[in-house]
């Protein structure tokens, strides 16, 4: 189960990273297209690009502060928290008689 959730997960961070350059290539190389007015096609793809790049980043930053957040709590708790391994009469080393 490991190794599928691993494999989806490189597979989905290469589409967004194929998503990412091919939107950025095609960005590049019509910059500079002859616009034919208000319906212009290459525009309203320029456009599509860019909001691609708008939600990606945002998607991003909140994923980011999530997972400082996830860290953070994480120290605090290890510093804070309860001892990792609970008390149990083998880690005391306590005999039971009964």
């Amino acid at each position: 189960m490991k190794k599928f959730r691993r494999i989806t997960v490189i597979i989905i961070t290469a589409l967004i990273a194929l998503a990412m350059l091919s939107s950025a290539a095609f960005i590049a190389a019509e910059a500079d297209h002859d616009c034919s007015g208000e319906d212009c096609a290459v525009c309203c793809a320029i456009s599509a690009c860019v909001n691609i790049f708008k939600s990606l980043t945002a998607a991003f930053t909140a994923l980011s502060a999530c997972a400082c957040a996830f860290f953070a709590a994480g120290a605090v708790l290890r510093i804070f928290g309860a001892p990792q391994s609970p008390s149990t009469p083998v880690t005391l080393k306590t005999k039971l008689l009964n």
